[in-house]
């Protein structure tokens, strides 16, 4: 028994295929996302960030925060284009107090979204996925924070 498959039908394979490939290396990716955030989990209060990429890379920063000792624990950052990006240890943020992280993160923002913020100035107290994604985490951070010290009052 023969089978052949006409053009259209191999176009549907050939297509199928490949959303195929990608929701399997889109769950690899989401398994990554999923360790790094269960390894830091525990050394401190997390913030997560993300600025989402049309034409440059897009990123994903997961911040540590330790409150007692005015410090962040770790940073790790996801960038790239494509699903095969992994999660990297960023040194240079690590032993910064949140203020200067937050410095940090402004000067950042203004970098990474100078066009749109020619526009729309960096404004803490507006909630937007248009910020960087450093100032995100901080921010998330803050939110935090502020919640705990409502709570307790």
């Amino acid at each position: 028994m023969r089978f052949d498959l006409g053009s259209r039908e191999l176009l549907f394979l050939i297509i199928f295929s490949l959303l195929a490939l990608q929701m399997l290396l889109s769950l690899i990716q989401v398994r990554q996302y999923q360790n790094a955030v269960r390894k830091l989990r525990g050394q401190g209060i997390l913030g997560i960030g993300q600025r989402r990429g049309k034409v440059r890379p897009g990123e994903i920063l997961i911040l540590v925060y330790n409150p007692r000792e005015d410090r962040v624990v770790s940073a790790q950052s996801m960038r790239g284009y494509t699903v095969f990006a992994h999660f990297k240890e960023i040194s240079e943020y690590r032993d910064r107090s949140l203020e200067e992280m937050r410095t940090i993160g402004i000067e950042k923002d203004g970098q990474e979204m100078r066009f749109y913020r020619k526009r729309h100035p960096y404004d803490p107290a507006t909630p937007s996925k248009k910020k960087g994604a450093l100032i995100q985490a901080v921010e998330a951070i803050d939110g935090y924070l502020r919640r705990k010290k409502d709570a307790e009052e």
